[in-house]
């Protein structure tokens, strides 16, 4: 089984994959490397890897040359620090994979779209929210992972959230003043 460093190294050389070519390319690299003890499976860890914004999930229209599908692909995200399996220019000529280019200008125009939703949808709960030790609580934990997924999108994409980091000193003013209220 590979980790989750190779397997945003996969994606990284491949520039986007689907996950059904992910497979592929892990089924490949497993059989080159002999039986390995598999600890979880290769959906879960792709899942985890889009949580952690270690891949982000694209579409078919953000990827050159992969013409209309309904296929999401994945690409690198914010938080990766691929590691390039050995084997895998092997596994490319095997395969006879495509290296992809991704049009970063539309992804992060989605990314920001996406981004401002959750920002959005936050500044309602905390509109609406009553004044509770414990919900103040949830909805600071919220802020801190917009924040730290802001830091993150700034770094990978730089400029490109500059619009949100006013929304966000706003929200954290909302919840200093829901504290010093309770």
């Amino acid at each position: 089984m590979i980790s989750a460093a190779e397997l945003t190294g996969i994606v990284y050389v491949l520039g986007a994959a689907t996950f059904e070519e992910i497979c592929a390319v892990e089924k490949e690299i497993s059989d080159l490397r002999g039986p390995t003890h598999e600890t979880r499976s290769l959906n879960e860890l792709c899942t985890e890897a889009v949580k952690e914004h270690l891949l982000e999930s694209v579409s078919a229209e953000d990827v050159a040359g992969v013409g209309t599908n309904d296929n999401a692909y994945l690409i690198t995200g914010p938080n990766a620090f691929p590691e390039i399996p050995p084997e895998l220019s092997q596994v490319i000529d095997i395969l006879k994979l495509p290296v992809r280019k991704v049009d970063m200008d539309t992804i992060s125009k989605k990314l920001l779209k996406s981004f401002q939703k959750k920002v959005h949808g936050l500044k309602t709960k905390i509109e609406a929210v009553e004044v509770d030790s414990e919900e103040i609580k949830k909805l600071e934990s919220k802020y801190s992972d917009l924040l730290n997924l802001y830091y993150d999108y700034d770094s990978w994409l730089p400029g490109r959230f500059e619009t949100v980091a006013d929304n966000l000193m706003e929200i954290s003013k909302k919840i200093e003043r829901l504290k010093r209220s309770n």
